[in-house]
């Protein structure tokens, strides 16, 4: 099976890209996912950006290949 060459880029829930989310973190000094979720609402919905917020805060990077199952695993 072919990659996917579609990254994931924003918050579906909320409409909002991960760049400017890792903005607004950035501004708020914040470094948890819990506390940048209770900030912007993001992950409110399906919850599925979760572990790519996890991984911007950790990287800085604002764009991701689809996580497998386990590599979006609660950590």
């Amino acid at each position: 099976m072919e990659e996917d060459p579609t990254p994931i880029r924003r918050c579906v829930c909320i409409d909002k890209s991960f760049a400017e989310l890792k903005q607004l973190a950035a501004e708020r000094g914040i470094r948890t996912v819990g506390a940048l979720l209770r900030v912007s609402g993001a992950a409110s919905g399906c919850g599925l950006c979760r572990p790519y917020l996890q991984r911007m805060l950790e990287t800085g990077e604002t764009e991701f290949p689809i996580l497998s199952e386990s590599e979006s695993a609660p950590m």
